[in-house]
């Protein structure tokens, strides 16, 4: 993969900020009411899948130690053996680490409540910088961690895309439904994770292996 494909992405994650500020200012709430009204029937699957995807994720991150560890070796006994796509490992660990923690200091800051505070009356409004109550509802964390974990896989290898996409995009859909987030949090929360991820992608080329051809060119 060209590192002109990440440095494309990076200004796509870019542009999409007047579009987040779209969905904020036009269809966070429309949305957010309609499915209050009429998604009771997507709830159970959702929930159910929510329910896997955060068993998944709790027991990665009651090994966190481990995994970080597992990661650095992993890329460093690639690295040492050459192999073309030894960063992934390295890209993967920084990208689920810088998601998952900036998309936390950034609810703080931010103090957005969730659809469910607003319908339970916890909050009077989706506005942002509420002056009472702690919320966090922007971006979303799920969306966040999820994107970061997942998109240097599916940016890397084109034949699971899909699969790993598909998984991305339900979660982003799950905490919608379930009325734990507006859809501009988990937009956000997707492209932090998309522009966190090609950021580490193009901070690490440095580190891609040289291989050489048959011709005797060294090449990326």
């Amino acid at each position: 993969m060209d590192i002109r494909f990440y440095l494309r992405l990076l200004v796509v994650a870019l542009l999409m900020v007047p579009v987040i500020l779209l969905l904020i200012f036009g269809v966070d709430v429309l949305l957010a009411s309609f499915l209050h009204a009429h998604g009771t029937p997507l709830r159970p699957f959702f929930a159910v899948f929510m329910r896997w995807h955060d068993v998944v994720i709790s027991a990665v991150h009651a090994q966190t130690m481990w995994v970080w560890l597992g990661l650095l070796g992993l890329f460093s006994v690639t690295r040492l053996l050459r192999r073309p796509n030894s960063t992934i490992w390295l890209v993967a660990l920084l990208g689920w680490i810088s998601s998952e923690v900036t998309g936390n200091m950034l609810k703080v800051y931010f103090n957005r409540p969730r659809p469910s505070d607003v319908f339970d009356q916890l909050a009077s409004n989706a506005d942002f910088w509420q002056a009472t109550g702690r919320f966090g509802a922007f971006p979303s964390g799920h969306a966040a961690g999820a994107a970061g974990l997942l998109l240097p896989w599916a940016l890397r290898f084109p034949k699971a895309r899909p699969w790993l996409l598909a998984w991305l995009g339900l979660v982003c859909l799950g905490r919608v439904v379930l009325e734990f987030h507006w859809l501009s949090d988990v937009v956000a929360g997707a492209v932090l994770g998309l522009l966190l991820s090609c950021t580490c992608e193009i901070g690490t080329w440095w580190l891609r292996p040289k291989l050489v051809d048959t011709a005797g060119k060294r090449s990326a």
